[in-house]
């Protein structure tokens, strides 16, 4: 029960308990994505001075910390390139896509959570996947007050993208094999080739 802090004496007062992260209590699909115009923007040019190659390594070199696994988890050094471009390749497509993100990079998310379905992969997974590309943005964006809302943008973005993520992925697997993730990376192939 809240109490206001004029009730509240000098004996009752505590430090507060630090926030909690903790996104996968509530269904993926309730949440509303509140990312507006000024983080468009912000996001945009962020994105546009991070040479892409190192992001997709430093993401995923930070998801491997992280998470505190080694780089086994991907099976071999060519798996492991392909989810360093498909990492680019998610937040290029979040990047040109702001506007209409919850419908635009759906379809992509579905599928790679769908295809993901089949590996011992929990919420708290993506939630580590989600940070460590907003920690790969704060490296070269810089932290600090000068671009906390660079950052608070980021932040709103990539939990979007680990939400749905998660959310597909406790989904049952798709009915054509030839759409998952696991398939693409087989053959090389992005979502975006099998869907047009």
């Amino acid at each position: 029960r809240c109490m206001s802090m004029s009730r509240l004496t000098a004996n009752q007062l505590a430090a507060p308990k630090p926030l909690r992260r903790c996104r996968s209590a509530s269904p993926a699909t309730s949440r509303q994505l509140n990312l507006v115009p000024d983080h468009h923007r912000l996001i945009r040019k962020s994105w546009g001075r991070i040479p892409k190659t190192q992001f997709g390594k430093a993401a995923l070199e930070a998801f491997i910390r992280i998470s505190e696994v080694n780089h086994s988890i991907f099976g071999d050094k060519e798996t492991e390139n392909r989810h360093i471009k498909y990492f680019v390749d998610l937040v290029q497509s979040s990047v040109d896509n702001l506007e209409d993100l919850e419908a635009s990079v759906k379809p992509w998310l579905d599928l790679i959570g769908r295809g993901h379905s089949d590996f011992k992969i929990t919420g708290k997974h993506w939630e580590n996947f989600a940070e460590s590309l907003m920690n790969t943005a704060t490296e070269w964006n810089g932290p600090g007050r000068r671009h906390k809302e660079t950052i608070r943008a980021w932040m709103l973005m990539t939990t979007f993208l680990a939400d749905r993520l998660a959310h597909a992925s406790r989904a049952p697997a798709h009915a054509s094999p030839m759409l998952t993730p696991r398939v693409q990376m087989l053959t090389g192939r992005s979502a975006f080739e099998f869907n047009n």
